[in-house]
C-alpha cells in the first residue's frame, strides 16, 4: 500500500461526502509476503481518525523472532491485529489470534445480555461473546497453549529460523541457476519463482509454468502453488511445515529443475 495514495483516496472520499472508517494494512501478503509500511499508513489513519487493522495471517508468527521485528515497525499504532498460529507457528487448525487496542469499541456494538445469558460472575470475567457475532466459540486457545508448553518459545524460534535458513538456501540456488528467476523479495520463507526458457514469453510462458508446476504436484514429491503476479503465472514455494528439513528442500529443488526442464 502506498501511504501517499491512501491519503489522497481518503481526501477524495471526504470531498465527495463519503466518510471512510477503517484501513486494512497487510503484513505478509499471501502471494508474495509483501509488507505494507505501517508507520506511514498509521500517520494517515491517525490524521483522519480512522481505524487501522493489520492482517498478519502467516507472517505474524515470525514476530516471535527479534530479528524480524523490523518488518513490523509501527504495529504499536494499529487498533487491531490478526494472525494465524495454525499457519507457520504450527498450531492445529484452526487457531487465530485477535488483538485489540481498545475492546470497548467492539463491546459497545456487539454486547448482548438477555436474562437467559446472565450469570453471577458477569462482573468478574471477560465474556468473549461481547467481542463478536458468535455467542459460542471452540476452545482454540488450548491448542496454542499446548504448543507453547510442548516446544517453548525457544523451540518455536529454532524451527522458524530453520525455515528461514532453508528459504535463503533455496533463494541462493535459484539465483545461481540459469533460466530461473525470483520475482519478489524473499522477506521470510516464501519464494516466488519462475523457470524462463530462452524465447518463451507471454501465454506460452504461462502454459509452461502451469505445466511443470502441475507435474510437480502430481508427482506427490512436493506441492507448490501457482499464482498470478503482474499478470503472469509464477510458482510459490512456501517452506514452513513442522518436519521440513534441508534435505527435503534440496529434494524439492531437484524436482523443480527436473520437471521444468522436461518440456523446456
Amino acid at each position: 500500500m502506498d501511504a501517499a495514495a491512501l491519503d489522497r483516496a481518503v481526501a477524495a472520499d471526504l470531498a465527495a461526502g463519503r466518510r471512510p472508517c477503517a484501513v486494512v494494512a497487510t503484513s505478509g501478503t499471501t502471494a508474495t509476503t509483501a509488507f505494507d509500511p505501517l508507520e506511514a499508513i498509521a500517520a494517515v489513519t491517525d490524521g483522519h481518525g480512522l481505524w487501522l487493522h493489520v492482517d498478519a495471517a502467516m507472517a505474524g508468527s515470525a514476530m516471535i523472532l527479534p530479528e524480524c521485528r523490523h518488518l513490523w515497525a509501527g504495529i504499536e499504532r494499529a487498533d487491531s491485529l490478526v494472525f494465524n498460529p495454525h499457519k507457520w507457528l504450527g498450531a492445529a487448525f484452526d487457531c487465530s489470534l485477535y488483538y485489540l487496542r481498545d475492546p470497548e469499541h467492539l463491546v459497545r456494538v456487539m454486547s448482548t445480555n438477555p436474562s437467559y445469558l446472565q450469570s453471577s460472575v458477569d462482573d468478574r470475567v471477560r465474556n468473549l461473546r461481547d467481542w463478536g457475532i458468535p455467542l459460542g466459540r471452540r476452545f482454540r486457545a488450548l491448542k496454542l497453549w499446548c504448543l507453547i508448553r510442548e516446544q517453548g518459545v525457544e523451540g518455536l524460534q529454532r524451527r522458524l529460523r530453520r525455515d528461514l535458513d532453508n528459504a535463503r538456501w533455496l533463494e541462493e540456488q535459484v539465483r545461481r541457476e540459469p533460466g530461473w528467476s525470483l520475482l519478489a523479495p524473499v522477506a521470510l520463507q516464501t519464494l516466488c519463482l519462475r523457470h524462463e526458457p530462452p524465447g518463451l514469453a507471454g501465454e506460452a510462458l504461462d502454459r509452461h509454468t502451469l505445466d511443470w508446476a502441475g507435474r510437480v504436484n502430481a508427482s506427490g514429491a512436493a506441492y507448490v502453488t501457482p499464482a498470478v503476479l503482474d499478470g503472469r503465472w509464477m510458482v510459490r514455494v512456501s517452506i514452513g511445515a513442522l518436519l521440513t528439513e534441508r534435505e527435503h528442500v534440496a529434494a524439492l529443488w531437484e524436482t523443480l529443475r527436473r520437471e521444468a526442464a522436461s518440456q523446456a
